[in-house]
């Protein structure tokens, strides 16, 4: 159109110099097809829809074809939706599945849809991933596959006219896109956007934790490489870098100098955008997490997780055991404290996922988000709390006690789970298998059962390791940092009968603390590499130096175990876990398997 406003084929047009009215002339609104699931062949009904523009609009011929019929979607008469209200929701997804964001969003997004059509309204799902279950067409009342930023959903918005939008059921994603529909006057449901920055913004956040008088490591929010350097020397080493608003914890890393620091820190920057870079001291303590539902008044907690690795793992990527094991009552009350008053002070409504770590007897407070978090459907299936449900219903005015649940730590099972990631580095070229702040994982399995050793036992079957007690060599390096933490678990492999093949530096440890070893050189790769393919390496512990050069030898080391299927650690706390696994499996542990209905018969008296 530039010939319309004066301009010649040759130049290209400023629209910055065109007024509003001019441009309304060629303002094509979005419109929405039907997705023809029939190929042609018969006429389509399905709700699915997609955009497009300058074509005829078949969303209201749809609505008035199925108006008055609650049943557009399969799921309406099993959730036993009524035809009274005309209203409808939007539930935002969480887009594509990728590392750091997957399927447990889609769980919550389809409980979500489900329990919109209970209390009667029509529950209208925007999700661009055909993949998922909440893109199935008997989930919601209407489908749109559009891409999850803020144009696309306006586009809907303008045509569906919602009661409102709910933003926590679909991850960071979905939450990062609540300011900017806000903005355009949209009504977020449930806990609202100054709550969401309120435990999102840096500054607001620890002034909040500061007035309720909860611990928390001291950090700083930085955006230059100067104010970064500052702040670590206030802090002291080590620090955690992270990135503000970003998915799966990427470009967060633990730095203990300058030197690392400056590595990382432009790599931060980049991910955080125009949000300032988290700086944390680094605590490395018990990592603990608790899931909890707020209806603004009474908090309900189905359980706290405990992570096997140690804080500095992320938690997408660390094993976790239900219920916490390590815990003492004095510290669950401080928890569940904790969470009821930052719930109550923010004004939580809905679903909230609170990360902690305890050391020295301490309960410190790392990060609050107020959304569904990637442990809901482990929770709400082992403890049978429909937990995405209970929260839908507490948004729409319903309070935790109306429906039948009480209030704080809310015991119902005595059952045991352990989450074990699952991870696809054999699929995934050049990407350093070491356990670290940033998430890698690409699923997760769940062993379940009445004693925690069984349950621990399952898990590390289900994530597909062997125990093989012919195969009794084991491959040690250790970087500084953990050699000491690492040297109970060396000795125990001794004592279990594994042979000890380890690094120069971690022989001559060991070998000072008592614990015989096979030196080896990093640099016999080949050879290290024909003993694994050989299968004559039982496991190898590696904890990794800091950096991402794909050209070291821990690197390679790493990335041939994983290649050749060798069980590769590179947390301490993790080969804990394996050997105490093994030890179970050596004394002939039996292991049963049940639907997780059955499992949860027994209930606490």
């Amino acid at each position: 159109k530039a010939k319309d406003f004066g301009y010649l084929d040759s130049e290209i047009a400023d629209i910055s110099k065109v007024s509003e009215e001019e441009l309304k002339k060629y303002d094509y609104p979005a419109v929405f097809r039907i997705v023809d699931t029939c190929a042609g062949e018969f006429h389509a009904s399905t709700p699915y829809f997609y955009s497009t523009y300058g074509e005829a609009c078949e969303l209201e011929e749809f609505k008035k074809e199925h108006k008055g019929n609650s049943d557009i979607a399969g799921a309406s008469k099993e959730c036993g939706a009524n035809d009274t209200k005309k209203e409808n929701i939007l539930v935002l997804g969480s887009g594509p599945i990728r590392i750091g964001q997957g399927i447990e969003f889609d769980y919550c997004s389809v409980h979500a849809a489900r329990a919109i059509l209970e209390n009667g309204y029509e529950s209208v799902m925007v999700n661009s991933n055909p993949e998922t279950l909440s893109t199935d067409f008997d989930i919601a009342s209407r489908l749109y596959f559009e891409p999850m930023n803020a144009e696309n959903v306006m586009n809907i918005v303008k045509k569906e006219k919602p009661y409102g939008v709910m933003v926590q059921f679909g991850g960071q994603t979905a939450i990062n896109l609540a300011p900017k529909l806000a903005k355009q006057g949209v009504k977020i449901l449930g806990t609202s956007l100054e709550s969401i920055d309120a435990v999102e913004d840096r500054k607001v956040f620890e002034k909040l934790l500061s007035e309720l008088k909860i611990p928390q490591p001291k950090g700083r929010g930085v955006k230059s490489t100067a104010e970064a350097l500052s702040a670590t020397k206030e802090l002291g080493y080590p620090v955690l870098v992270r990135p503000s608003y970003v998915i799966g914890g990427r470009g967060m890393q633990v730095v203990y100098n300058d030197d690392e620091l400056l590595t990382y820190i432009n790599e931060a920057l980049k991910f955080s955008g125009e949000h300032p870079v988290l700086i944390d001291q680094y605590i490395e303590g018990l990592e603990v997490e608790l899931d909890a539902i707020s209806d603004g008044k009474d908090v309900l907690i189905p359980g706290i997780c405990e992570h096997i690795e140690r804080a500095g793992v992320h938690s997408g990527d660390s094993m976790s055991i239900y219920p916490s094991r390590s815990i003492t009552k004095r510290q669950e009350k401080k928890l569940v404290e904790y969470a009821k008053k930052i719930a109550k002070k923010v004004n939580i409504i809905g679903l909230m996922n609170i990360q902690f770590i305890i050391k020295d007897d301490t309960v410190y407070v790392i990060e609050v988000n107020p959304r569904a978090s990637r442990t809901v459907p482990i929770m709400s299936k082992v403890t049978g709390i429909p937990m995405t449900k209970i929260a839908i219903n507490a948004i729409l005015g319903k309070s935790v006690k109306s429906q039948g649940f009480g209030t704080g730590l809310y015991k119902t099972t005595k059952l045991v789970c352990v989450k074990m990631p699952v991870f696809s580095f054999q699929k995934l070229n050049r990407i350093d298998p070491a356990l670290a702040p940033e998430m890698k994982s690409t699923g997760e399995v769940l062993g379940v059962d009445y004693s925690y050793k069984k349950a621990l036992l399952k898990a590390f079957i289900a994530g597909g390791y062997k125990f093989d007690r012919r195969k009794q060599r084991v491959l040690v390096s250790l970087n500084d940092h953990y050699k000491k933490p690492a040297l109970k678990i060396v000795k125990k492999l001794y004592s279990q009968g594994f042979f000890i093949m380890a690094t120069w530096g971690t022989h001559k440890f060991l070998e000072k603390n008592g614990v015989p070893s096979k030196m080896i050189e990093k640099f016999m790769v080949d050879k290290l590499q024909k003993r694994m393919k050989e299968g004559r390496l039982s496991f190898v512990l590696n904890t990794p130096t800091l950096g991402k050069n794909s050209q070291t030898s821990g690197f390679q080391i790493r990335t041939i175990a994983e290649m050749y299927g060798i069980p590769c650690f590179t947390c301490v706390d993790t080969a804990k876990a394996y050997l105490n696994a093994v030890k179970t499996y050596d004394k002939g542990a039996k292991l049963n398997s049940e639907t997780i209905t059955n499992y949860r018969k027994k209930k606490f008296l």
